[in-house]
């Protein structure tokens, strides 16, 4: 990747993005951390130091750059940072406005190219890693990020509602529906003999799915699979395989956070066949009695606005929102190329 201050002698245009050289990631990352302007460069240069433990590459920055006299007085408009991650995805951070920033590197037309570029970017990368499907949760304020996405060919799949609830005082037990059985699983990686089952299980389980349904297709069920799978901490005994007279029928995945004391739901689905039966009542209950002895004290999730059915289960077992965000993907490639 060319040098921006290079580029810059050559004449092209300075709010064409380029991937952020080595000596600006610092003023760069201060563009995309949640800090007041006195300790933003403070808080880029802490999020650096902990990029590498947090699956951060930093090196995958695009922004605008308009060089100064050294390397040190270049200035940083826009930019977007690409975080790959299992299952062949990816999320994009992007920067918001800022008064003070040179017009020639900012705004929306500079802020839609990072994105663009930061897509071309992950399009590029070699076959081992692969990028089939981009992603992004901008805030519902964040108007200026979210019309950047949208110019960079993202669409909106959804308003996901954040909820969370105390892992403490569970329901009580609920019985499982006639010719249902439950299991913890035995192990879903690659080669493992509950994987094949867990497949199939999610795939039912999208059948005229509320929760996003626009992202059926857009990714293979088994890296959706190994999505779910790199949440938190994995741990066999939180994730439940549901079977309906023998058959793989739904799932609930829960997975735990120490470094935030919390568990995610990471997944709660079922099958047309053995909906609205009061499974998925009893499944979460079950859920959450087998968190009551753990160390998290609180158990959150996200769930698409659309889906009523779901947000009436969560409600009724004392979930409340604590905020929203706008899920919004942009595919890469096709999912079903190798």
């Amino acid at each position: 990747m060319s040098d921006p201050r290079t580029s810059a002698a050559r004449g092209p245009d300075p709010a064409t993005p380029v991937r952020i050289p080595l000596h600006l990631r610092a003023t760069a990352a201060a563009r995309l951390v949640q800090a007041s302007k006195p300790s933003r460069l403070q808080a880029a240069k802490r999020m650096l130091a902990a990029a590498a433990s947090h699956g951060l590459d930093m090196s995958m920055m695009w922004g605008t750059v308009t060089p100064g006299p050294s390397a040190s007085d270049a200035q940083v408009g826009e930019v977007c940072l690409a975080v790959p991650g299992a299952g062949r995805s990816a999320t994009l951070l992007v920067s918001g406005p800022e008064p003070d920033s040179p017009p020639a590197i900012s705004g929306p037309g500079p802020r839609s190219a990072c994105v663009r570029a930061a897509c071309e970017g992950l399009a590029s990368l070699p076959p081992s890693q692969r990028v089939v499907l981009a992603q992004a949760l901008p805030e519902p304020n964040q108007r200026d990020v979210i019309q950047a996405l949208n110019q960079g060919g993202f669409i909106t799949v959804a308003t996901l509602a954040y909820l969370q609830r105390p892992a403490i005082a569970p329901p009580p037990a609920i019985a499982w529906p006639a010719g249902v059985t439950v299991r913890p699983v035995v192990g879903v990686g690659p080669g493992q003999p509950d994987r094949e089952a867990m497949i199939r299980a999610l795939e039912a389980s999208y059948e005229r799915t509320l929760d996003c349904p626009e992202l059926c297709g857009m990714r293979t069920t088994s890296d959706i699979l190994d999505s779910h799978r790199a949440a938190g901490v994995f741990d066999p005994n939180l994730w439940w395989l549901v079977f309906h007279d023998d058959q793989p029928a739904g799932c609930l995945l829960l997975s735990a956070s120490p470094e935030h004391d919390t568990v995610e739901l990471v997944y709660l689905g079922l099958a047309p066949r053995v909906r609205g039966i009061g499974l998925g009542r009893a499944l979460l209950s079950a859920g959450l009695r087998h968190l009551h002895e753990r160390r998290e004290t609180t158990i959150g999730c996200a769930v698409d606005l659309r889906n009523a059915p779901a947000i009436r289960l969560y409600r009724s077992l004392d979930f409340r929102e604590i905020s929203r965000r706008i899920a919004m993907v942009r595919p890469l490639r096709d999912p079903t190329l190798p």
